[in-house]
């Protein structure tokens, strides 16, 4: 093994998943690419502000609207790429080769074309546990990974509460 994705998305699992990932890595002496797919939820609230299709003497819009959301943008991608950055740097210290990269998409979608692209040999993510409604009605990233995953994929569970 060679390469190995692990995809985190900051919730309180992370750390489990970080650490089930070094130790892979570690062993088997494989670079980790630490992924994480950022929502477009923000890019669409900046974008519900813009005002394409209708001539500028129409638009009575305030400025500020469109400014605090592209800056909320902004600054929500500027702290998920300061916490990748933390997370491969704290690899590197531990002796394990890794590389971060932040994506923009649809989560399952990505983390699949990376793991091709990258010649991933294993992914490692992690399972919230939700109930099965949930799943039913809103999918599941780490579900949808495993069914059309190429390669393995390790699911860490929650941390038990």
């Amino acid at each position: 093994m060679k390469n190995i994705l692990v995809a985190v998305d900051f919730s309180k699992n992370t750390d489990e998943v970080m650490a089930q990932a070094a130790a892979l890595g570690k062993g088997l002496g494989a670079k980790l690419w630490i992924v994480h797919v950022t929502s477009t939820a923000l890019q669409a609230a900046y974008e519900s502000t813009q005002l394409y299709d209708f001539a500028p003497e129409f638009i009575s819009a305030a400025g500020g609207d469109v400014e605090l959301a592209r800056d909320l943008c902004a600054e929500e991608y500027k702290r998920e790429h300061q916490s990748l950055l933390n997370l491969s740097g704290k690899m590197r210290e531990a002796g394990v080769d890794a590389q971060a990269m932040l994506l923009k998409g649809d989560a399952a979608a990505l983390i699949l074309e990376k793991a091709e692209d990258l010649d991933i040999d294993i992914i490692v993510m992690g399972s919230h546990g939700h109930g099965l409604l949930r799943k039913v009605l809103l999918g599941s990233v780490s579900e949808a990974v495993i069914r059309k995953a190429f390669c393995s994929v390790l699911i860490v569970p929650p941390p038990a509460e």
